[in-house]
């Protein structure tokens, strides 16, 4: 049972991320839609509460959770009513902080995949899921698809792969069985960040490298493309702008697309992936 998770927190982003599921979903297969909502209080919180409103700071937070929750049912009435009938949206809700409620179900539900919406610099969502996109992608056993708040589902045709040639090894995982739908109609197009220019006058160790990713990719439509790009994001970036993607796929370990974003601020890496959703695999 392919199963998909996505943390709630009703903000605008969040319903553009929960449209997009419904078609993500149906063009891949997916049997269960999981919304997570975790009520998390943290210790000050509870101070402030207190503060601000002792006299009745039980009943505001009874209020809140119920209020919370009816939304929460509601939501998934919503996506139901998109969804085909032999498809299952279902409610969560934890009292654990949200890493951990992730996980938890992750663990629990057998997720395959969490579906996260990220602001842009112009969003005034305050998404605090976005705003831990980051820290959700690197905890997270299972891939991570990370979707701009203002962009809608189109069909799957073009996506971009940046790849570095020491970790070819993890393109293996693009042949999940689970990934049999996406290979058989996509173009993967492969982009390799080389500031040297070795590319341009390849020896023979560097045409071995290219034998060995076009068979792990022999599954896949796909070519080779190059960049010279002195700064890796820049160059996968400058390379998305030119070209019309759909999805971008990122590969894990050490000298991943992932990798170098989590060495920046979160709201410059979720700002430069804004334009194209972001496959985080693992």
């Amino acid at each position: 049972m392919k199963t998909m998770l996505i943390p709630v927190d009703f903000t605008a982003t969040n319903e553009n991320t929960i449209r997009f599921a419904s078609e993500w979903a149906h063009r891949f297969g997916y049997d269960r839609i999981i919304l997570l909502k975790t009520f998390y209080d943290t210790v000050f919180d509870n101070i402030a509460v207190s503060a601000e409103y002792a006299p009745v700071s039980q009943d505001f937070r009874w209020q809140e959770r119920k209020e919370s929750t009816e939304k929460l049912d509601h939501m998934a009435d919503e996506l139901s009513a998109r969804m085909e009938d032999d498809m299952a949206v279902l409610t969560a809700v934890s009292e654990a902080p949200l890493l951990r409620a992730i996980n938890e179900t992750i663990r629990e539900e057998s997720v395959d995949m969490v579906l996260l919406g990220s602001d842009s610099c112009q969003s005034n969502s305050n998404s605090f899921i976005a705003g831990n996109i980051i820290s959700i992608a690197k905890i997270s056993p299972v891939r991570v698809l990370v979707v701009p708040s203002h962009y809608s589902f189109r069909p799957i045709n073009d996506v971009l792969l940046p790849c570095d040639y020491r970790m070819m090894g993890n393109l293996a995982k693009l042949n999940d069985p689970k990934d049999s739908a996406m290979a058989k109609e996509i173009q993967l197009h492969v982009l390799n960040v080389d500031a040297k220019e070795r590319y341009i006058n390849p020896d023979e160790n560097f045409k071995n490298l290219e034998a060995h990713l076009h068979s792990y990719l022999q599954n896949f439509k796909h070519d080779i493309n190059y960049s010279n790009e002195k700064n890796i994001i820049d160059g996968i970036i400058k390379y998305t702008n030119v070209n019309d993607f759909q999805l971008i796929i990122s590969l894990p370990g050490k000298h991943s697309f992932l990798y170098y974003l989590t060495n920046k601020s979160i709201s410059e890496a979720i700002c430069r992936n804004a334009k194209v959703p972001v496959l985080i695999l693992k």
